[in-house]
């Protein structure tokens, strides 16, 4: 099956609804790919997942045609151009804090004469036949992660940033950074102000945005502009899950044992 293009669903201007994966697990990836989201994120950075298990799920997660999007550890050309040879559409690059930053990543997501990237590219090859450095520049969407106050000091010059498509938020981080608890809710009128400035740099440049929210209601970051949302994540729904499980079995015991 041929994947469908991220940067094409992007440029509908809908917003993308995404599921978040952390687990090193590539069934549960090929059976997410199969649910109708747009995208499907993995995470190479905070997840536990090594390269050989991250292109097992972009293999597993291919077979549904849903694209993928990789959040890698660094700003690390090697570690860019490896995720996008094994078939990610979509780079996460975390902790950009400045335009410079921000354009070495995109530099990393591009072949010369735009960029960097070095020719040798695996998966995406067996779908585009002839494969030609047109067709990865296209292919290749590259997310800036934006996730500190220092950051978003610098946001409108990076959003402006040419080859940067998507300023990424990192709620959590962003909160920290701002002297507040970790968070990815944003319930402090601090945070908020942050995450409001990065949408509007955003919008006012043309530049896609994302951002994990909290919850499956995403009435307001749809409200700000916000185009890639991940509504699912991998760990968190295990653990509540099995908890409500757990919870409505003992229950049920308890009324037996009460009968």
């Amino acid at each position: 099956m041929t994947t469908r293009s991220l940067r094409a669903a992007l440029s509908t201007g809908e917003p993308l609804f995404g599921a978040w994966l952390q687990m090193p697990n590539p069934i549960a990836a090929e059976a997410v790919g199969h649910l109708g989201f747009d995208w499907v994120g993995i995470d190479t950075q905070h997840g536990l997942i090594g390269y050989e298990t991250m292109l097992s799920m972009l293999q597993a997660i291919a077979v549904s045609g849903t694209p993928a999007v990789v959040r890698v550890s660094g700003n690390i050309p090697g570690e860019i151009g490896r995720a996008l040879d094994s078939g990610a559409q979509g780079i996460i690059v975390p902790l950009i804090e400045t335009p410079d930053a921000a354009a070495q990543a995109a530099d990393a997501c591009r072949y010369p004469p735009r960029g960097h990237r070095s020719w040798g590219a695996m998966r995406p090859a067996f779908e585009a036949v002839p494969y030609a450095p047109e067709i990865g520049d296209e292919q290749a969407v590259c997310f800036a992660m934006v996730e500190t106050v220092t950051g978003v000091d610098q946001i409108d010059a990076i959003a402006a940033v040419d080859g940067v498509d998507v300023v990424y938020i990192g709620p959590s981080d962003l909160a920290s950074s701002a002297g507040l608890p970790p968070m990815l809710a944003l319930r402090d009128a601090r945070h908020r102000e942050l995450v409001e400035r990065i949408a509007q740099a955003c919008n006012n440049a043309g530049t896609w945005s994302g951002i994990h929210p909290p919850t499956p209601d995403v009435r307001w970051y749809v409200e700000q502009g916000f185009n890639l949302l991940p509504v699912y994540r991998d760990l968190p729904a295990l653990q509540e899950g099995a908890g409500a499980s757990l919870e409505a079995a003992r229950k049920s015991a308890s009324a037996a044992d009460n009968a």
